[in-house]
């Protein structure tokens, strides 16, 4: 790892930290830390999806996805690629995520077709 990119992994977590332990409500640290993961990464999206029950995942807080669809977007374990990764554990890598095996259209949350 480069000197610049642990400098900057080093920020990052420093001000996950700081979020973390602020005393504001849970949804608004949700939504920090999406935002602090995007700007880190230089994204135009950055979600975070929790376990609604034990086969469940809801979409929880996003940078850059429609804000109507937090807590509304909902997906089984193994459904979509973030189903997959959530059944698995092991991330997806790719290019071209609709042509990924299990990808899943969402046009509730206003993502690209591409």
């Amino acid at each position: 790892m480069s000197e610049g990119t642990e400098s900057e992994s080093r920020k990052l977590l420093g001000r996950l930290r700081d979020t973390l332990a602020d005393d504001s409500a849970g949804q608004t640290r949700l939504d920090r830390i999406t935002n602090l993961i995007a700007d880190s990464m230089h994204t135009e999206v950055c979600s975070i999806y929790l376990f609604r029950d034990t086969e469940t995942l809801e979409l929880c807080a996003t940078e850059g996805l429609k804000p109507e669809a937090v807590h509304q977007t909902r997906m089984r374990i193994g459904e979509g690629l973030v189903g997959r990764v959530a059944r698995s554990g092991v991330p997806v890598n790719t290019a071209n995520a609709p042509q990924a095996r299990g990808f899943r259209f969402m046009p509730e949350t206003g993502e690209e077709i591409f």
